[in-house]
């Protein structure tokens, strides 16, 4: 019975971050998904795929910082520390420091949540709050979120005040992105 109830909570939980990122994030390679026409949601909205190009911040150069278990039960769960150098559209270069918690809810689903800052060259800087779900594809765990910006007394950085965007992040030294919500 223990068993039954913790299959139906997974797969509720499953279906439940299956229904919310199903009409976000496509799951379509970004080469592939930039090819094919808009496709239409549960609501019978037009949603189009993200395109980089549209994209305020992008990252190619990760360094992992290092991780540690927190727990092993119910689920595993681990903290995690990067650094991304990056580039954010009318800023220019930054530091991204980010530390996550990931919960492994199975061997191809992680829940996580993050925080960090983006920092400039000269010090000003931003601080911000995410939560994602990722899962591997093509051998590399792939993640899609939400992000959520602070405010800031940097002049350089205000445009992010109280701004939310989507995220798309590949482990490694693969490109990571942020997509600003109007």
């Amino acid at each position: 019975m223990k068993s039954i109830r913790g299959l139906s909570l997974y797969l509720s939980a499953l279906f439940i971050v299956s229904s919310i990122t199903g009409g976000l994030f496509p799951v379509h390679s970004d080469t592939f998904a930039q090819a094919q026409s808009p496709q239409s949601n549960i609501n019978g909205q037009i949603t189009a795929p993200l395109d980089v190009a549209d994209s305020i911040y992008n990252s190619n150069t990760s360094t992992f910082l290092g991780s540690k278990n927190i727990s092993f039960t119910p689920y595993r769960m681990t903290e995690g520390h990067y650094s991304d150098q990056g580039f954010l559209k009318a800023v220019g270069n930054v530091t991204n420091k980010q530390t996550y918690i990931g919960t492994y809810l199975s061997d191809e689903l992680v829940q996580s949540r993050g925080n960090g800052t983006f920092e400039t060259p000269d010090g000003q800087s931003i601080a911000w709050i995410s939560s994602s779900i990722g899962r591997p594809v093509d051998g590399r765990w792939v993640f899609h979120g939400i992000i959520l910006f602070n405010n800031t007394q940097s002049e350089s950085l205000s445009l992010l005040n109280n701004s939310i965007g989507l995220s798309k992040e590949i482990a490694g030294n693969e490109p990571d992105y942020i997509w600003l919500l109007e």
